[in-house]
């Protein structure tokens, strides 16, 4: 009997120390950063302020219920913007929209920087991670082919089931998906879709991308014509969904443009393990901001969202004035024009070959990661199991 107390607390204490150890690098407070993009012009007309680009709130309270905070990143800033804003973020989200993926748009030229940044990132052994939704996914399969890849398809206000592919179940997104989470997308029409280009799986593979991507879901549009659903990065933190999980909660428009968004408890499931999937790749990430000021300075928290509901599919969204902020986010001037007349000045630099470099280092740094998120699967295993023990023998007794 005593011998075997001593095993149990041992392995407390053993499970003690892995969950400290944990803790150091496990983030219990992370900050994802969601890129804006402009506004539809109906989305602020009548305003009395330029507003020039705008989040859907919904994005934030999406990633805000899994229990991430949110900072907006904006467009039309220089590189030390974006690259210190990366460096203070514990992962980064692309939006979906109704702009150029190219660098011919803000979110575009916004959207480069940060890509490469999240390569750079993760080749160092950072492990910064990155999603994107419809459009986002659309940018990220753009930007990693580096040529645009999409076809024209029938696939606005629809909802559907996922088809799940061979080996999706290996897949960091499902691995730890609950059995019945998987059943609903199976079977279900709990993802909602608003695009008219798509991925298809022949594409994906012409392009190269299936060398990069494992292809986990597709769907179909309204003629049946099959697209890709969700990727996942073979070796990055990437991840992308062609639908909107952040609508199913979120969303509540019911006009004819946007009347098949599910409400539904197993669609609302559904789009949550999604949000707690990301949310909990982001704790993985232990950047920080440099002081506690800079911190709250960029948090969305510094804005108030609108009500849009009677101008646009959102029913709130966040607005912001068209500005360049400087690098120390301490100070604010007038700047760039309407993007649709002007083009970021770093658009033109292709990252081709410094991202072949950059791949060629990942598995080592996917290796790092993973040892990391190993150390708190470890002590809960040998929690539980010495709490297992411990039941059984006083039940014994």
């Amino acid at each position: 009997m005593i011998h075997r107390h001593l095993l149990i607390w041992a392995s407390l204490l053993a499970g003690a120390q892995a969950l400290v150890h944990a803790q150091d690098i496990f983030n219990f407070r992370p900050i994802i950063g969601v890129l804006a993009q402009r506004p539809p012009d109906r989305m602020v007309a009548g305003l009395d302020k330029n507003y020039t680009s705008y989040i859907a709130a919904s994005y934030v309270k999406y990633l805000e219920s899994a229990g991430a905070r949110v900072v907006p990143i904006l467009t039309y800033q220089d590189d030390a913007y974006y690259e210190e804003l990366a460096g203070s973020l514990n992962g980064i989200l692309f939006p979906g929209g109704a702009v150029p993926i190219t660098s011919d748009s803000g979110y575009g030229a916004a959207g480069k920087i940060l890509y490469d940044y999240v390569l750079s990132a993760n080749a160092k052994g950072i492990y910064l991670p990155l999603w994107g939704t419809c459009l986002g996914m659309e940018m990220i399969t753009y930007l990693s082919s580096n040529n645009n890849w999409l076809t024209y398809c029938l696939a606005n206000n629809i909802a559907n089931s996922l088809d799940l592919q061979d080996g999706y179940v290996d897949s960091r997104m499902f691995s730890q998906m609950p059995a019945t989470t998987i059943l609903y997308l199976r079977t279900l029409n709990v993802t909602v879709n608003f695009h008219h280009k798509c991925l298809t799986p022949q594409n994906f593979t012409e392009s190269g991308l299936s060398d990069q991507y494992k292809l986990l879901a597709t769907s179909r549009d309204s003629l049946g014509m099959e697209y890709i659903a969700l990727l996942e990065h073979r070796d990055l933190p990437i991840f992308t969904s062609q639908f909107h999980p952040e609508k199913n909660p979120f969303e509540w428009a019911d006009d004819t443009n946007h009347d098949s968004i599910p409400h539904t408890p197993e669609a609302v499931e559904s789009a949550q393990y999604f949000a707690k999937f990301f949310v909990n790749q982001a704790r993985l990430n232990i950047q920080s901001f440099n002081s506690k000021e800079e911190e709250e300075g960029a948090l969305i928290y510094n804005y108030q969202p609108v009500f849009t509901g009677s101008t646009s599919g959102f029913v709130q969204a966040y607005l912001f004035l068209n500005h360049s902020v400087t690098s120390t986010r301490g100070r604010e001037t007038n700047a760039a024009p309407p993007e649709s007349k002007q083009q970021h000045p770093a658009a033109a630099a292709s990252p081709t070959q410094e991202s072949n470099a950059i791949i060629t280092t990942i598995h080592q740094a996917k290796n790092r990661a993973l040892k990391k998120l190993k150390i708190k699967v470890l002590f809960y295993n040998k929690l539980k199991n010495a709490l297992h023990s411990r039941n059984n023998g006083t039940t014994n007794s």
